[in-house]
């Protein structure tokens, strides 16, 4: 995914890479040169025109016709490419923020039993991460149709008949990987629980696993994005109606402007800007691999293991808590801690419930009240 700042604007246009110009030119550099080649034309014979009856478009009513159903089906399928686009990238972080959670719980419910099995707490530790990494690397190669080989947290630190199992199931078998991943996960924990390594009660236990299958019901309505593609008669109508207003665009404005470059510019700036209109389209609807304006898939992996590290330190089990000498009256923190714009003024006419605005907007309406009340106490 591009990454760029618009402080420039003109540095930001000037960008080639991820720009859909080039195959948007396809389009507008022939009806440009179609604009120039019917006015030199003009200039040796007009009665060309009259002859071939182009000169029945200078009424502007079939190109106005097209024009707007053009306008209206591109604008619809440029919406729904943004709005695939939007939920795409939604969606894959819900999974991830899911399957964290997942890791996150385990973690947390074995604190307990480390001090009685911390052999078998960290084994268990170890093995759910390295598990999770690769059903999440798993399910974002499956997402992008393989096109990324993306990497994991030690998958070779898993147990060889694991690995083994692994690879049967998918070479032997085309089973699906990440479902596999999230079976195992759920086995190594059900397993955990049994052996003692987390103890809460089953209710609170049983949010973990409803934490995995929402992460993998985001996975499928992620699929879905990539499983279906804009409807093919939709598509292939747009073609058609491009293709027509690339054509008629020149025909109709050369018959309003003889100037040749004037006539060059205007045919080519619609031309252009429906053009690329679609392409952008195109790039958004499967936002899902290698391309300059998909979404960083590495990096969001990069982000998954990042997290499921952090869960590993040593000190990942520290409970929180203050130090011996910290203040602990209540209006002492008020006074120093709380926010201008919450506080009230006692003993005066300010003393009223304040709304809940922006910070900004609090220090205005907090400025105007007090200079009201100055005036009144002045008079």
């Amino acid at each position: 995914m591009i990454d760029y700042q618009e402080d420039w604007l003109i540095l930001t246009f000037l960008k080639w890479r991820g720009s859909v110009a080039g195959r948007a030119c396809c389009f507008a550099v022939p009806a440009t040169l179609l604009a120039l080649g019917l006015l030199i034309m003009d200039d040796e014979d007009p009665m060309i025109r009259l002859d071939s009856q182009l000169h029945d478009f200078s009424s502007g009513s079939v190109w106005s016709a097209l024009t707007g159903s053009l306008f209206l089906l591109i604008g619809f399928r440029t919406n729904r490419a943004m709005a695939r686009f939007w939920e795409g990238t939604g969606l894959m972080h819900q999974m991830r923020g899911e399957w964290f959670d997942t890791v996150s719980n385990c973690v947390t419910f074995s604190v307990s039993a480390r001090a009685k099995k911390p052999e078998e707490v960290m084994k268990f530790r170890h093995t759910l991460v390295r598990l999770m990494s690769l059903a999440h690397g798993n399910a974002l190669e499956e997402i992008s149709d393989h096109q990324f080989t993306l990497r994991t947290i030690d998958p070779g630190g898993l147990d060889p008949a694991v690995l083994k199992f692994l690879r049967e199931t998918h070479d032997d078998y085309n089973f699906n990987k990440v479902e596999v991943n999230l079976h195992l996960i759920q086995t190594l924990i059900t397993r955990a629980n049994g052996d003692g390594l987390m103890e809460v009660p089953p209710p609170i236990l049983s949010r973990v696993f409803q934490t995995i299958s929402r992460g993998f019901v985001n996975l499928l309505n992620t699929k879905k994005i990539t499983d279906t593609k804009f409807p093919y008669p939709y598509v292939q109508l747009l073609i058609l109606l491009m293709t027509s207003f690339s054509f008629f665009t020149p025909i109709v404005l050369t018959t309003m402007i003889k100037n040749k470059a004037v006539a060059m510019a205007v045919t080519f700036l619609p031309v252009y800007a429906v053009a690329s209109l679609y392409y952008i389209a195109v790039e958004l609807e499967n936002p899902f691999g290698k391309d300059a304006n998909d979404l960083p898939l590495e990096h969001f992996q990069a982000e998954m293991d990042n997290c499921l590290l952090m869960l590993l330190h040593p000190e990942a089990d520290s409970v929180p808590t203050v130090r011996a000498n910290c203040e602990m009256d209540f209006q002492t923190l008020m006074n120093e801690f709380q926010p201008n714009c919450y506080r009230t003024d006692h003993g005066s006419k300010l003393n009223q419930p304040r709304a809940r605005v922006s910070i900004a907007g609090s220090f205005r309406v907090e400025t105007i009240l007090r200079s009201t009340a100055n005036v009144e106490v002045i008079n």
